[in-house]
């Protein structure tokens, strides 16, 4: 016979939390009779708050429903006010401000969820409470690129023009406060970020799509213009004068044997210059504390400019040409390599380290003996992947005048010489393939 403690539970059934929900609505709809439509709305979506907290199997009691709709009515009343009191168009700060009710309302879905299930970190608290308050300024603030508030200009502002404050704003808005503190919540539950990273993501690339002008329909109407581009890419044309009144010639071949001459010097360099400092800014074979912090602040500085700042610079520095490419590369590779090998040298095995070390094995030994040998195939593998990528920033870092088949390049683009164009962009696509293919081989034969 089966014991009480190994019958199955019953299955959940939706009367179990319908009361609840009615209650709220209920006491919504005297809400809204007695005040003002924005209470209603606020209430309504504390309600839908309620719901996937009741879904969750988090809560399903009568306080909680009856709780999340009166904050959520305060909140919508507190946004409202705010924002047809103001005396300007919708910004950020006025949205701030405007959302400190939100800010409220995910501090109780949070604290509801911490409460009702007591092994969650009580940190979900601040951190729904935040993300709802964020996501909403954002949006309120967005409401013009999103598409839900007028888009007003400069003149309508000094006439005193207001944005209407219509039903799409107030649901983007609803949704924006369901979807964020629903997606923190089920994140703890499920103990991974991928529920709120999706929802997050999803807002910021709906509010990035908007401010950037972005249209598919915009792309679609313009594809008839493809054709014609096509056709004057075609066919490449492999010849052209180098000098006005001059015979045509192949002035392809010199500048892509000097983009790679670019490319081999900085990866070179860099991957050698990198060696050293990867040590520093690894924790297995750093000599000292100070030079782990000092390693890695370097790196972190030298990893926040660009490519093509270093070629300008430097461009400007030693003058236009292959010069200022190669040491630009060499920054490039320099930084590119000693991250990746410093990662690695983090999970080599500190057995070979330490038996260098109680040896009495100095400094240099230890590195040579015990984590070099580790690490070689690694760093090999490393430095051709460098030296590929070396080929591509080179042609790039040509634009601004760094050398290369990059500058050749940007000329013919500058004179809409199409034809040319191609044919140096056939030149760099062969080079570029040849060099991955054998990169490939190589590193298959070391790893």
């Amino acid at each position: 016979m089966t014991s009480l403690a190994q019958r199955p539970l019953a299955p959940t059934q939706s009367r179990q939390f319908t009361r609840p929900i009615l209650a709220a609505i209920g006491v919504a709809a005297v809400a809204s009779v007695a005040f003002s439509i924005p209470l209603l709305w606020g209430a309504l979506i504390g309600l839908a708050l309620f719901a996937g907290l009741a879904l969750a199997d988090i809560s399903r009691a009568t306080i909680d429903a009856i709780v999340l709709a009166s904050v959520g009515a305060a909140a919508a009343w507190w946004f409202d006010s705010v924002l047809d009191g103001r005396s300007a168009a919708i910004e950020l700060l006025i949205s701030l401000r405007a959302g400190l009710g939100w800010l409220v309302v995910g501090a109780t879905v949070g604290a509801i969820l911490v409460l009702r299930r007591p092994t969650v970190n009580p940190v979900a608290v601040p951190v729904t409470a935040v993300s709802a308050y964020l996501a909403t300024a954002l949006m309120s603030a967005s409401g013009a690129s999103v598409g839900v508030l007028a888009d007003l200009e400069a003149r309508q502002l000094r006439e005193g023009i207001l944005q209407v404050l219509g039903a799409p704003f107030h649901l983007v808005i609803g949704l924006s406060v369901v979807a964020v503190a629903l997606a923190i919540v089920f994140g703890y539950l499920a103990q991974s970020a991928a529920v709120p990273g999706v929802v997050g993501s999803a807002l910021f690339t709906l509010v990035a799509y908007n401010l950037v002008g972005f249209s598919v329909a915009e792309i679609v109407a313009e594809t008839s213009r493809v054709g014609d581009l096509a056709r004057e890419f075609w066919p490449p044309q492999w010849t052209w004068p180098k000098t006005i009144g001059s015979e045509p010639t192949n002035v392809i071949i010199e500048p892509m044997i000097e983009t790679l001459q670019i490319a081999v010097i900085g990866a070179t360099v860099g991957c050698l210059l990198a060696i050293p400092l990867a040590f520093f800014a690894s924790r297995p074979t750093t000599p000292t504390e100070p030079t782990y912090v000092a390693a890695r602040w370097i790196l972190s500085v030298l990893r926040t400019i660009p490519d093509l700042f270093w070629a300008a610079l430097f461009a400007s520095a030693v003058g236009f040409g292959a010069l200022a490419g190669a040491l630009a590369m060499i920054m490039f590779s320099l930084v590119i390599m000693a991250k990746l090998f410093s990662e690695t040298i983090d999970s080599i095995d500190a057995g070979p380290l330490e038996a260098a070390r109680t040896s009495g094995a100095r400094y240099t030994q230890v590195i040579q003996y015990g984590a070099f040998p580790q690490v070689l195939p690694t760093y090999v593998a490393y430095a051709l992947y460098i030296f590929e990528l070396n080929i591509r920033a080179s042609v790039v870092i040509g634009v601004v005048g760094a050398g290369g088949i990059g500058r050749l390049l940007d000329e013919q683009r500058t004179f809409f010489q199409w034809d040319r164009v191609m044919a140096i962009v056939i030149v760099i696509f062969a080079a570029v393939i040849v060099i991955e293919l054998f990169s490939i081989w190589v590193r298959r034969r070391l790893l």
